[in-house]
């Protein structure tokens, strides 16, 4: 079912809401959190094939996921240093989780020293962090050209042939696969539904 954005969730990758209202539904009743989505690309513009960096954006804080980790700050301060820049900034909606309470779940994730540039990147993160947010996922048009670079990768290591050896994979993102970590989100997302 479509959501917002052009993002869908769909129950083969999380599972279903069951009677829990989305974080999103829940700012009808009180003052929200205004989540945005930057993103700017990366590389030449080959449709189909465009490689992003994204990140999240709660009440002007951004949130994004390097080798540091999980950065937080004001301004779009990760797409500062990258030539296509600016970043657009699409509004994704309002939600009643602070930025705080993302992070802080979001956080044992997207450790320091845990990035890995083609399987479990900015956008990995991004993806997590507005679905725990929102209920809403990353358009996966953001995510092709890394899932294409993943998927050669792991069958004939292409990737790391054609970059000269520039890039290899980060053996503390080895089992980090981010349908994981929606489904933890939202098991977690129901039992505090439930508890109230």
């Amino acid at each position: 079912r479509q959501l917002a954005m052009g993002s869908a969730f769909s129950e083969e990758n999380a599972g279903d809401l069951g009677e829990r209202r989305s974080a999103a539904f829940q700012t009808l009743y009180s003052p929200g959190h205004k989540v945005e989505l930057a993103a700017t690309t990366l590389g030449p513009r080959i449709p189909g094939m465009q490689a992003y960096h994204t990140s999240v954006v709660v009440d002007e804080i951004e949130f994004s996921f390097s080798f540091d980790g999980v950065t937080h700050g004001p301004g779009l301060l990760s797409h500062k240093h990258l030539p296509n820049g600016p970043p657009a900034v699409t509004y994704m909606g309002l939600t009643s989780i602070s930025g705080k309470q993302m992070l802080e779940n979001m956080r044992s994730n997207f450790k320091r020293g845990s990035y890995d540039l083609l399987r479990k990147n900015c956008n990995s993160f991004s993806d997590c962090a507005l679905f725990y947010l929102l209920d809403v996922r990353l358009d996966p048009s953001y995510r092709g050209l890394e899932k294409i670079g993943h998927a050669a990768d792991k069958n004939v290591r292409l990737v790391q042939t054609v970059s000269g050896g520039e890039y290899t994979p980060n053996r503390e993102a080895d089992g980090f696969e981010v349908e994981d970590v929606i489904r933890r989100v939202n098991k977690d997302k129901q039992k505090e539904f439930e508890t109230r």
